[in-house]
């Protein structure tokens, strides 16, 4: 696996005028009816669904005449991984990655953690010990707590380490906020959130003679993430995290990702993803770090 690999990524789609898509729901009435047709967001509530149906026109839905859906589950896990391998002129080359998505939720709290890590190590011909090409992964832990329907307040925390950097091994990060869901139907959400922040860097060969390597600095963190999910078939997932340090004027940390997942014959449980991400960091050497991953899960929930 290459340890740069491109990656075209348009954060703008993240903050793109997706509330005006045409979005078709079928929606389950208490008296076992179905109605389909095209949701009108704009016009709908929490508790008035407003649907144009394409026979009976503009519908007003009181939530009461709505099938009550059923409650889920306050816990959710998933688990991926992915093994790569190669062996081109007796050059031999090897590596995984894995990924761990988990939260809890009861009533407005919730608890979210991500962990993700990439290996691989490679022998060339006439070479007696293997060099390690790819040693990386992060952590995310994020708690959340709803105001309204909304609205939230938020605490977070993440780890990214890369032990092959000259300078900046690893990063940590935490943030306290407010998120505002600017979308949020059954299909798709869309939530920013804002708040200070603290960046710290340490680590590498570098690091004893880059002036701030090894301190911590008062940030800014901004974040965007968009969930869609088109069918129960398939799911993507954008987020895009900018951190601005106050250091040498403001050092920019930017994390792209993107997760797409897929059920293959609309297994709920089994999936395969194709996940990718990019990482630019100001203060880091090398700055750019991209990886991308396809891998193969189940859902334990």
């Amino acid at each position: 696996m290459l340890r740069r690999i491109p990656i075209i990524a348009a954060g703008l789609v993240l903050l793109g005028p997706q509330s005006t898509f045409a979005e078709q729901v079928t929606l389950k009435l208490s008296n076992g009816d179905t109605l389909h047709g095209e949701l009108i967001p704009s016009e709908s509530t929490d508790t008035t669904t407003v649907l144009q149906h394409p026979v009976l026109g503009r519908l007003s839905i009181p939530k009461t005449a709505l099938m009550p859906e059923p409650k889920p589950k306050p816990w959710k896990l998933s688990l991926s991984s992915g093994i790569t391998g190669s062996n081109t002129d007796n050059d031999l080359s090897a590596g995984g990655t894995a990924q761990l998505d988990t939260s809890y939720s009861a009533g407005a709290n919730k608890v979210s953690l991500k962990v993700n890590a990439q290996y691989e190590v490679s022998r060339d011909e006439g070479e007696s010990g293997n060099t390690t090409d790819t040693n990386e992964g992060d952590a995310e832990l994020r708690y959340i707590r709803s105001l309204n329907s909304r609205l939230h307040a938020y605490a977070g925390a993440r780890f990214n380490y890369d032990t092959l950097n000259f300078t900046g091994t690893d990063v940590f990060e935490s943030s306290i906020g407010l998120g505002y869901d600017l979308i949020k139907t059954p299909k798709t959400r869309l939530t920013v959130s804002l708040g200070p922040s603290i960046e710290t860097i340490w680590g590498g060969d570098g690091c004893k003679a880059d002036p701030v390597c090894g301190e911590s600095f008062a940030a800014s963190t901004a974040r965007a993430e968009l969930e869609w999910k088109p069918s129960s078939a398939a799911s993507l997932t954008l987020t895009n995290t900018y951190t601005g340090a106050y250091v040498n004027g403001i050092s920019t940390n930017n994390i792209f990702s993107i997760a797409l997942k897929v059920f293959p014959m609309n297994n709920q449980r089994l999936f395969t993803s194709l996940n990718g991400q990019t990482i630019y960091n100001e203060l880091r050497s090398p700055k750019v770090n991209n990886s991308i991953s396809m891998q193969v899960g189940v859902k334990l929930d």
